[in-house]
């Protein structure tokens, strides 16, 4: 039960959070080793570095276009069918976390 509900708030932190500003705000350039770091510290593997910076920065995109944050953890799960709800919440985070803070600062 912790789980979901750790999914769910992350989820909607993610999903509730909006920008201040009327057009989406530039994505921030990140620090691509950092959050390499933080996957690997989280338990996340991944075959290639591109591979997994691109899909953080997917995230962002998706988040940038109106996503919401139960689509969003969804449509990282469907891609990645390795992950669980909460693996792909932990991803969907780490990637906001790095790449757009912004839809975090709202939650």
């Amino acid at each position: 039960m912790k789980r979901l509900l750790a999914l769910v708030g992350a989820s909607l932190a993610i999903g509730l959070a909006a920008p201040a500003y009327a057009g989406p705000p530039p994505e921030p350039d990140g620090d691509d080793g950092a959050f390499l770091s933080a996957l690997h510290q989280a338990g996340f593997t991944f075959a290639s570095p591109d591979a997994a910076v691109g899909a953080g920065r997917a995230v962002c995109s998706c988040l940038n276009n109106g996503e919401s944050g139960l689509e969003l953890v969804h449509d990282v799960k469907t891609h990645n069918p390795g992950m669980d709800m909460e693996m792909a919440s932990n991803f969907a985070m780490i990637s906001a976390k790095y790449y757009c803070p912004h839809h975090l600062s709202k939650a």
